[in-house]
């Protein structure tokens, strides 16, 4: 995009540096990080550092496409007016990686050859019952605005910016995180264990390549695929998984995002008559 411009960061640069780029060395909501690592690990981190930054860190062997989820980052922050500091290890490139990313990722609304054919949203029990009655999904901020009490799981303890509470986060449909979203809803605090027992809801398949080419896919550079706002159910909504339709006798004592994941997965691939893999990287 016009106008799109980053720092690179000098060498050295961690969590624990200074603002290479103001004069006190300080941070602030205009600003924000990506930092590929050096090991070839696909651990990926998205957290506010303890100086203040907003920042995605990521080991080069990201399981998803590196290039592309840079070049989506640097063009969700330049549209929310944040400068980025990108600091890229010399075995990648440096600088050259970063403008070759830029050149080669399509635009947003481009359905790309790698682009997941579904997309998922995994919401708690309760929830899953007032989208079904209003007939879509409503980013926390415009259900904060509808007089809703809702605390926001993640905003706090990751730091993140306060216009993602205007979006409707979704994940490609074999991801297990969503289902750590539940956990943590329920439980009040950030939970990440896939094998911690917790009462799931809801797990909903949409048609991504529908939402994509309709317009309404926002690409950050961190989530699968968010959406401003709300999200219709027509005709976005594929499947809505929920403990019943994987354990009509209740035989079930504890689910985990693991086997409730799993679980809704096999189930989801047999409605759309093909397997849909499962993704966590541990």
């Amino acid at each position: 995009m016009a106008g799109l411009t980053y720092r690179c960061a000098p060498p050295g640069w961690t969590e624990e540096a200074p603002n290479p780029f103001t004069a006190d060395g300080s941070y602030g909501p205009g600003w924000s990080g990506f930092r590929v690592r050096a090991e070839d690990d696909a651990r990926g981190v998205n957290r506010q550092w303890p100086n203040g930054l907003f920042a995605f860190v990521v080991g080069r062997g990201w399981k998803r496409n590196l290039a592309a989820d840079l070049a989506d980052f640097l063009r969700y922050e330049a549209r929310q007016g944040r400068q980025c500091i990108v600091s890229i290890p010399e075995v990648l490139g440096g600088t050259i990686y970063i403008d070759t990313a830029l050149a080669k990722t399509p635009p947003w609304s481009v359905l790309r050859a790698d682009d997941p054919r579904w997309l998922v949203h995994a919401t708690p029990a309760a929830n899953w019952q007032a989208i079904r009655a209003c007939g879509e999904l409503r980013a926390l901020a415009r259900l904060r605005r509808e007089g809703m009490t809702l605390p926001g799981i993640g905003f706090a303890q990751l730091g993140e910016p306060a216009e993602y509470a205007d979006y409707i986060m979704l994940a490609n449909a074999g991801a297990m995180a969503p289902e750590f979203v539940v956990a943590s809803q329920n439980a009040g605090a950030i939970l990440t264990q896939p094998d911690t027992p917790y009462t799931p809801g809801a797990r909903l398949f949409f048609d991504g390549h529908r939402m994509i080419a309709d317009g309404l896919v926002v690409r950050d550079g961190l989530h699968g695929a968010k959406v401003s706002d709300h999200l219709p159910l027509e005709p976005y909504l594929l499947a809505a998984v929920t403990p019943a339709d994987l354990d009509p006798e209740g035989t079930v004592t504890a689910w985990t995002p693991r086997t409730f994941c799993l679980g809704a997965l096999a189930y989801f691939s047999g409605i759309v008559g093909e397997p849909v893999p499962y993704e966590h990287w541990e």
